[in-house]
């Protein structure tokens, strides 16, 4: 059971009155209001220049966990504690000024006693706690769940709540805008590499026509998540529209219509030579004969986030003539351990391979710095700090980014139109 707070606990002196007379339906009303007022957790400036925030959860249950990456940097969910006999919950976590994340709390948390699962039996969990998981109600800034990708059509209530203390170039794109929209169509492709039929969702900019000047291409892994959740096509829209990346065709690649979820996931993404045939021998073809778009690598993007990240690294190292552009975001390169028993693999590749010819865009959150159990002692911070190091030393040119970020969409689909306006500014080709 968690330990509820006392008199005697550091807290923000919105919470004073409460913690002296728990009963007090004035001092929760006006907890209610200062949450509002704050736009979701309470905040006080430290002498530092850190930031303290007080997370809290009204609402009586049993337990209420906090999940969010600022709280605990290796995604384990933070157990809140109560005031007293209060419907109040609260965790206070110190942060950086500019801090990006996501967070939502979740009452009676499978999460809190499960130990190390794998991907099938932490895709049960998730899809549980989605129905016990709720928003910020103060927040007003949210983005939809990982668990809306498995059929659960989450109300707006029960979404992630999005963080953002500072300015972070790139999220303004995902605010509402009536910037002229592109269009989507979906196409089927099937692979005779991997023996599996998959829909590919292609977005066509403003004013796309084949009798335009060819496009640039961007292929982007785990098309739904960015589709769905992250709601890129919008930031697109944007992005054009302000002349901040040249104006792209991007194919979004979604999961075999056999796909039995991440468990699927994990194996086609992990350094997997038939998924990177069907990109480069089946998908890239079909793209450039269907769609008016450059064909030259150098107007080429593959992209993906975590292991699509990787993915999209092994993919451009298998043949290097035809991806000139590589966008990582968050990639996992601590991936190895599954495959050789050292993790890490992707990297010590790299070092024994030729120089290299593609541009590398990697974005790393700082706030993934926790070693994980899959590959021991490393992390995702540590593994993209060694692969950079080695991409560097093979010739390849890198842009580097650390931002103040955790392992969720919100800092993925930032980091992601960063990355296409490094690689892709305005007026490149």
């Amino acid at each position: 059971m968690p330990r509820n707070v006392t008199i005697g606990d550091p807290v923000h002196p919105q919470l004073v009155e409460l913690i002296a007379d728990p009963n007090s339906t004035t001092a929760v009303a006006g907890l209610r209001a200062a949450l509002v007022e704050a736009g979701g957790p309470l905040r006080r400036v430290l002498a530092d220049g850190t930031v303290e925030l007080t997370f809290v959860w009204i609402g009586e249950a049993e337990s209420v966990s906090l999940q969010c990456g600022l709280a605990s940097h290796d995604g384990r969910p933070v157990e809140m504690q109560r005031i007293a006999t209060s419907p109040v919950w609260v965790a206070t976590v110190e942060s950086p000024a500019d801090a990006l994340v996501s967070y939502r709390f979740v009452l009676d948390d499978p999460f809190l006693d499960a130990g190390q699962r794998d991907d099938s039996g932490w895709q049960r969990l998730m899809i549980q706690a989605q129905h016990q998981s709720f928003a910020d109600p103060s927040n007003p800034a949210l983005i939809r769940p990982l668990a809306a990708l498995f059929g659960l059509d989450a109300p707006p209530e029960k979404w992630e709540s999005i963080l953002s203390l500072g300015e972070t170039d790139g999220a303004s794109l995902f605010q509402p805008h009536d910037s002229p929209g592109g269009t989507l169509e979906r196409f089927e492709l099937t692979s005779t590499a991997l023996g599996d039929t998959r829909d590919v969702t292609v977005y066509m900019p403003p004013g796309y026509s084949k009798l335009a000047e060819p496009h640039p291409l961007v292929v982007l892994l785990d098309g739904p998540s960015w589709i769905t959740l992250g709601e890129l096509p919008r930031a697109l829209d944007a992005a054009i529209a302000h002349r901040i990346i040249a104006a792209p065709v991007v194919a979004f690649v979604h999961e075999a219509h056999t796909s039995a979820g991440l468990a699927d996931r994990t194996r086609e993404l992990s350094c997997n030579s038939a998924h990177a045939r069907m990109l480069l021998t089946e998908l890239l073809p079909r793209l450039r004969d269907r769609y008016r778009v450059d064909p030259s690598p150098t107007a080429t993007v593959l992209g993906g986030a975590s292991l699509g990240g990787l993915a999209a690294a092994y993919t451009a190292m298998e043949q290097p003539a035809a991806i000139g552009n590589v966008l990582s975001v968050s990639g996992s390169f601590w991936y190895g351990c599954e495959r050789d028993g050292t993790p890490e693999w992707l990297a010590r590749r790299m070092a024994m391979e030729p120089a290299g010819a593609f541009r590398l865009y990697q974005q790393i959150g700082l706030l993934e710095d926790a070693p994980l159990s899959l590959s021991p002692g490393v992390s995702h911070l540590v593994a993209n700090r060694h692969f950079r190091d080695v991409a560097v030393a093979k010739g390849h040119e890198v842009i580097y980014e650390e931002l103040t970020t955790a392992h969720d969409l919100a800092a993925f689909r930032v980091a992601a139109m960063r990355g296409l306006a490094a690689l892709l500014p305005s007026g490149a080709s």
